[in-house]
């Protein structure tokens, strides 16, 4: 029992670590976007997460009777790198990185709700897994737009289908 104890507090803290780290990428896009709407999109992403964050730290502390204590190094690993966005470059390099890291923890917290039996904790893992399917959809749809998604509606395709 004790090593599932440790096993679910690891897991939890790493919960914490993960929407840390989506919180401050979130938040990075959006100081650099220039684009209004972007701008409050990549915004409340980053409310979301931080939501997350004290939601989950909420459980730590009832759960394990203690502060969650966060250390340098994890912060720094948990941050999402490898993209650079500015006016000009990286907008769809941000969207792929942060739809794949929603999809991630849609998963994860799909995964994690079939592991636990506190009823509430269930719940809440599950409306998490939720939140995260609506910011990959949200992503989802904003790299379409960006890509020129739905073009081919616009466009009288009917000779393409003719012989």
């Amino acid at each position: 029992m004790k090593e599932e104890t440790d096993d679910f507090k690891q897991v939890l803290a790493g919960a914490i670590y993960r929407e840390i780290g989506a919180r401050n990428f979130y938040k990075r896009i959006s100081g650099a976007i220039k684009n209004a709407d972007g701008k409050e999109r990549f915004k409340r992403l980053s409310s979301d997460e931080e939501r997350h964050r004290v939601k989950l730290e909420g459980w730590y502390r009832k759960l394990f009777s203690g502060k969650f204590v966060a250390s340098d190094k994890e912060l720094r690993d948990a941050e999402i790198k490898g993209v650079h966005v500015d006016d000009k470059t990286g907008a769809m390099a941000a969207l792929d990185i942060a739809i794949k890291a929603e999809m991630l923890a849609e998963e994860f917290y799909a995964g994690e709700a079939e592991k636990v039996s506190e009823s509430e904790l269930k719940e809440l893992l599950l409306k998490l897994s939720g939140e995260e399917h609506g910011h990959y959809e949200l992503l989802e749809a904003e790299r379409s737009s960006l890509a020129g998604g739905f073009y081919w509606f616009d466009i009288d395709s009917t000779q393409f289908l003719e012989d």
